[in-house]
Order: C-alpha cells, then sequence, then structure tokens
C-alpha cells in the first residue's frame, strides 16, 4: 500500500458519507455526528479531516469539479463527430449524474443553495461552463452552426438551463422526462439550432444506449 492510502480512502469515504447526508437533509439540516456515524467514526475523527461545514462543501465541490475533464471525455467519445451533439450529451450526462453520483447530486445542490456563499460554489459552474463550452465552440467552428448568442453567453444559458431542470426533477408530479426534453429542445430552437428535434433525439438514444 502506498504512503497515504489509508487516508485518502477515509477521506473518500468521508465525502460519499457527508454528500448522501446531504442530498438526503439538506446542507442547513445535514449532521456531522451522523455522517460520521455512517462510515463508524466518531465526530472527532471525522472533524480531523473537515473541520467545519465550510471545508467540507469545498471538498465536496473540488471533488465534483475533478469529474469535469472525465465528462468531457465521455460526451466527445459518444458523438465523436458532431460536437453539438457532444455538448448536449454533457447536459444530460450531467443532470443524469446528478440523480445517481452522491457527491455529483451534493454538489449541485450546495450551488443552487443561497445559504452557502457563491464564491465556495463557484468552481462547480465553472467546471459545467468549461465542459459545455469546448463542444459549443467547435459546434460552431467545425458544424457551422450560427448561434443567435454569441458562444460565452450561449454556455451561460446552457448552465441555467441545467440548474433549472435540476431544480424541477425534485417535482416530478409536475415536471418529468418529456418536459426535460422539450426545455432543451426549445433552448437549441432559441439558440438558433434548426435541427435541434433530432439533435435531442440522437442524444437520447445515446444515453440510453
Amino acid at each position: 500500500m502506498t504512503p497515504g492510502a489509508a487516508p485518502d480512502a477515509t477521506r473518500a469515504k468521508l465525502l460519499a458519507a457527508a454528500a448522501e447526508e446531504i442530498v438526503a437533509r439538506g446542507y442547513t439540516a445535514a449532521s456531522l455526528s451522523r455522517t460520521a456515524e455512517r462510515i463508524g467514526l466518531t465526530k472527532g475523527a471525522f472533524s480531523r479531516h473537515f473541520p467545519t461545514k465550510d471545508d467540507l462543501v469545498e471538498a465536496i465541490i473540488a471533488e465534483a469539479a475533478r469529474r469535469g475533464p472525465g465528462l468531457l471525455r465521455a460526451a466527445q467519445d459518444a458523438f465523436p463527430t458532431s460536437p453539438l451533439r457532444a455538448c448536449i450529451y454533457a447536459v444530460g450526462e450531467i443532470s443524469a449524474a446528478g440523480r445517481t453520483d452522491p457527491v455529483l447530486a451534493a454538489s449541485l445542490l450546495l450551488v443552487q443553495d443561497p445559504a452557502i456563499d457563491a464564491r465556495r460554489v463557484a468552481p462547480l459552474r465553472r467546471m459545467v461552463a468549461d465542459v459545455l463550452r469546448v463542444p459549443l465552440t467547435a459546434a460552431v467552428a467545425e458544424e457551422g452552426y450560427d448561434l443567435t448568442l454569441p458562444v460565452e453567453d450561449a454556455v451561460q444559458f446552457l448552465v441555467v438551463l441545467l440548474t433549472g431542470i435540476l431544480s424541477s426533477a425534485r417535482f416530478a408530479d409536475d415536471f418529468g422526462p418529456q418536459h426535460e426534453v422539450l426545455s432543451v429542445q426549445a433552448a437549441l430552437a432559441g439558440l438558433g439550432i434548426p435541427d435541434a428535434a433530432e439533435v435531442v433525439a440522437d442524444v437520447i438514444r445515446r444515453l440510453g444506449a
């Protein structure tokens, strides 16, 4: 075993447990003691890794932000010849991970929590923007799409769209998968994508594969 492997493993378990606690109860109601109990540690042992909730927030955000390059590679691998589809695949990929990956799910909740200083969670928002910016820029340069907004403004628009989708997903009785599809199609149409429905349909097929 390499030096530091055990502490790193413990830290990873703590982050996962804390993320699950935040997803289940929200940031304000999340308990450090209950989080420690999830993996059999005392609160004191937990505090040696994360002395405060702010430290925990920054660690979760940093861990989620490190997923960016992997998300981008997966999107580009899914659609190597269509950057626009890769961009929308990344939107779907992040949306899906927000439901299944505790660390990413917790980080997305933290980004939307007004109780947390925006500066602490800004790295995650920048990561999402970076993941979308690369393929969207290529879509304009390589596929010839003529957007109604400058690329940077379009990126921020898609980040807002994704945030809204994740927020609305809490209200499953009113906002279902079909609404998510329609929202993305409408957003693309608003950006000047003439084949928006076809693009979204292609992405949905690949995400479901």
